[in-house]
């Protein structure tokens, strides 16, 4: 769609509806957003997290927190953290737990 042609109301719907595509509404909690992360299956998403982890540790460990490009690196080790912890897949942990013990049961 070209944009320099939007004349109507359904016009510019169209183009938000195909360019607002990075943010999805939360249906669990008003005023939220999800984003989607593409990984490779389980054991990918939990090296991602690692990685996260392992760059704020080492983000904290260094001398020279200063830096041009992240003028307030504590708020950014936050967030790094942050988004790992919303990455750890939690309920899939939970449903494996139930799975090995039923199987150890068993044995």
């Amino acid at each position: 769609m070209d944009t320099t042609k939007i004349k109507t109301t359904p016009e510019l719907q169209e183009l938000v509806a195909s360019s607002f595509t990075t943010l999805r509404p939360n249906k669990h909690k008003k005023d939220s957003y999800k984003v989607e992360l593409e990984v490779e299956g389980y054991l990918n998403l939990l090296f991602t997290v690692s990685n996260l982890l392992k760059v704020s540790i080492m983000a904290l460990d260094s001398e020279d927190l200063f830096s041009a490009h992240a003028p307030s690196p504590q708020t950014h080790i936050r967030n790094m953290l942050e988004i790992a912890l919303q990455l750890l897949p939690l309920d899939e942990a939970e449903f494996l737990d139930k799975i090995r013990e039923q199987f150890l049961d068993k044995k």
